[in-house]
């Protein structure tokens, strides 16, 4: 569950690979779903660590739990058990988790940009006739004929009209365009590449996010420092139990808020790390003319900022299977018709 999560699959599409897979839940039964795989996801038990306290009892005839909001202490505890997954796999599928729940961005057309990256592709695709993203479907579904393709979001959903010119394009159309784009940039590495190259590598050198976890550290020590000094005072009768619970309650949130930011950061500087391996071995590939023979996601990601699919050609003409491929250093790279970049099989 935690390695396809971190890959990009959804918890509704784990869920149902598990059922498909015929895997037993705790109960014996093969039923999952999708809040299923994101309560283990979150759970810290997980990565071998317990939290004491998550619920308690309001009633003790009734035996009635509910959720603590801060209303009674809760205890972590580090390195509890034997863990399933490393801190660190558990660390960076909480960030994604908390990365999908952000609010969504709004697109040009009002819709929302959902975070989702199951598919190399997925949120890069731009339609270049009106802007809106593409969106992945599969055709001849169910047979051996089935392929997959991008449509434009505004011509499937609402009309082909409102988009004439965009057609749909196979995905392996794509993936060899990519393909064809990089080896004409490798041809001038040295004025096209290498310039891409290094405005990837100076992010993934900056500590920007490691001087904010220091600062986060900080915060989240000050915090817990209030927190055992109010119980302190409610001990020695310093302060009333209404004062006590609100600030406590004011603390805990804080807590709580830092401790996301944390686990976020401490995702971000870990990608940094891999990004700064992966351009290692770019580099290393095309300064000994490697050249990619397939596609590769870790390549397409490092390097793509989006691919702008149709365009018009010198006279004006739309055409749909122009590419164009803008790179994260501002650079492009254009295809002026992927059809060419493909097998006979895709044309």
């Amino acid at each position: 569950m935690y390695d396809m999560y971190l890959q990009g699959y959804g918890s509704d599409t784990i869920a149902n690979r598990l059922n498909a897979l015929g895997k037993p839940n705790k109960k014996g039964l093969v039923r999952w779903c999708g809040d299923t795989v994101v309560g283990i996801i979150k759970n810290e038990k997980y990565k071998g660590d317990l939290l004491l306290g998550k619920t308690f009892t309001t009633d003790p005839i009734s035996k009635r739990r509910i959720s603590n909001m801060g209303e009674e202490d809760m205890f972590y505890i580090e390195d509890h058990h034997e863990a399933i997954v490393s801190k660190e796999v558990w660390d960076r599928a909480v960030a994604i988790r908390l990365e999908r729940n952000k609010q969504s961005k709004i697109g040009k057309d009002g819709t929302r940009e959902r975070y989702t990256r199951q598919f190399a592709l997925s949120s890069m695709c731009e339609c270049a006739f009106c802007g809106t993203k593409l969106t992945r479907r599969s055709i001849h579904g169910g047979t051996k004929f089935k392929k997959v393709v991008w449509y434009c979001r505004t011509a499937v959903s609402k009309g082909k009209e409102l988009c004439a010119e965009s057609k749909f394009i196979h995905e392996p159309i794509i993936e060899g365009a990519f393909l064809e784009a990089f080896k004409l940039l490798s041809d001038n590495f040295d004025d096209v590449l290498d310039s891409v190259m290094a405005t990837i590598e100076d992010v993934a050198c900056d500590d920007t996010d490691v001087k904010q976890k220091k600062k986060i550290d900080r915060d989240i020590s000050v915090t817990e420092g209030k927190r055992k000094k109010l119980t302190d005072m409610l001990l020695d009768d310093l302060i009333s139990k209404e004062a006590y619970d609100e600030k406590y309650n004011d603390l805990v949130l804080d807590l709580h808020k830092s401790i996301d930011k944390r686990t976020i950061l401490e995702s971000n500087i870990g990608e940094q790390k891999n990004i700064s391996k992966r351009m290692a071995r770019l580099r290393k590939a095309l300064e000994t003319n490697d050249i990619l023979d397939e596609f590769d996601r870790v390549v397409f990601e490092s390097i793509v900022e989006k691919v702008i699919v149709g365009g018009f050609d010198e006279d004006g003409t739309a055409n749909p299977y122009k590419l164009t491929f803008v790179l994260k250093g501002n650079e492009v790279g254009v295809i002026p018709d992927a059809r060419e970049c493909a097998s006979k099989e895709i044309k």
